[in-house]
């Protein structure tokens, strides 16, 4: 647990981003080559194998997945010879393979992805998909907290994962209203009423423990809403299970108890839940739009953002999950030339690219995401990233109007 805690959250983010778009990627045979390399992997093993795959390829009898696995085995070689096999500390997982979706044509691309926690395996596998089910563990959520709404008429169950909020179940109750029926007296009629909204509370903690404590220890909190004093009186009835009740992280003033109840409770538990993912990232995008208006320490625009790294001015980046740019790691086998070319379109590299020395062919080595490529440039400034989704307003806000790339700045 102490090795979760030490994850940088945009590193994670960024993780989460890669692996969503590795999942899409389909090969048309079994192309698709995964490589998990730990950091303390043999390096003469490793080429020893690429070497023996190499080999054992040329036994597939479809010429296009021949070429296409073999074409995939030289670039992933290339790739470990050109780093010199430095991995990372926690190891490396290289993917490479065709990812034309244009049938005849060949696009053998190489990614890279930096584990967030150690590799203990290694690794070696030729699918029509990429391996992910290792990293995808790394990211599932490690976690949730609960929202439930609840008056005497209904109550609304929801989980909080991520950035994401999601309703998970719903009840109502037949606890009659304060009108007087005929017929019964007012003493008699209200201890109905109590005994119907003690038996609709006691199906509001059995539906909670039914949701929430399949989660298990990923449960770090609940917070309850509702109009009125109904939510407090609920707790005090002592019906919630024990280990939800220890859960309970505080109770919020809400207008409605259903969906649009959960979204109120949501927006509201700001303070609350400070510490989650969704709420670090609305404070701040907030900061930044505070610093622009104020036109002290922001600065916004890829121009702008990437001369502020470059000087090291820059504290906080904000990026938005939305910007889909792509850099190209570049290798001229004519001069040994080594760039980086920035694409706004994935598809829009228009042809075999030129070295800008010498203008011979240059081969591409890495496709690397441009919020990866930022993150590499924030670690060597000691500064902090945010990857920001467009799912809350501010989100939106900033990616519409600023184009999704800003910064809070140390100095001016």
């Amino acid at each position: 647990m102490k090795e979760l805690e030490k994850i940088d959250e945009a590193e994670a983010a960024v993780f989460k981003k890669k692996l969503k778009m590795l999942k899409a990627f389909k090969g048309k045979g079994t192309e698709l080559i995964s490589l998990y390399l730990p950091p303390d992997v043999d390096r003469s093993l490793v080429m020893g194998q690429l070497t023996e795959e190499t080999s054992q390829s040329s036994n597939i009898k479809s010429p296009t997945t021949r070429k296409n696995v073999q074409g995939a085995l030289r670039k992933i070689s290339n790739f470990l010879k050109r780093i010199n096999f430095q991995l990372p500390e926690r190891g490396l997982v290289v993917f490479c393979g065709n990812i034309s979706e244009q049938e005849g044509r060949s696009d053998i691309t190489l990614f890279t992805v930096r584990p967030l926690r150690r590799l203990k395996v290694k690794l070696y596998w030729c699918d029509s998909q990429f391996h992910l089910d290792p990293l995808e563990e790394m990211a599932a959520p490690s976690e949730i907290y609960g929202l439930a709404t609840l008056d005497k008429r209904e109550a609304t169950f929801a989980a909080l994962v991520g950035k994401k909020y999601e309703v998970l179940g719903r009840i109502t109750s037949a606890v009659p209203g304060k009108v007087k029926a005929g017929g019964f007296s007012a003493h008699r009629y209200e201890r109905l009423r109590e005994e119907a909204t003690h038996d609709f509370f006691k199906r509001i903690a059995e539906k909670m423990g039914a949701i929430y404590l399949v989660y298990g220890n990923k449960m770090k909190g609940i917070i309850i809403g509702g109009p009125g004093a109904t939510k407090n009186y609920f707790l005090e009835q002592d019906l919630l299970d024990y280990r939800l009740k220890g859960m309970v992280l505080g109770t919020l003033d809400t207008s409605y108890t259903d969906e649009s109840g959960i979204r109120e409770l949501f927006q509201k538990s700001e303070e609350i839940l400070k510490s989650t993912e969704v709420m670090k990232e609305r404070l701040a995008v907030n900061s930044f739009l505070q610093e622009v208006v104020k036109g002290a320490l922001a600065t916004y625009g890829q121009k702008e953002v990437e001369t502020a790294l470059a000087e090291g001015k820059v504290k906080t980046l904000l990026v938005s999950e939305a910007i889909d740019w792509v850099v190209y790691r570049l290798l001229c086998g004519h001069c040994n030339n080594n760039e980086e070319i920035l694409v706004k379109n994935r598809f829009g590299l228009g042809g075999i690219p030129k070295c800008t020395k010498c203008n011979a062919e240059a081969e591409i080595m890495e496709e690397v995401d441009y919020a990866d490529w930022l993150l590499e440039k924030v670690h060597k400034i000691d500064a902090e990233m945010k990857l920001i989704s467009t799912e809350t307003a501010e989100g939106e806000q900033f990616y519409k109007t600023f184009g999704g790339l800003g910064a809070i700045l140390r100095y001016r």
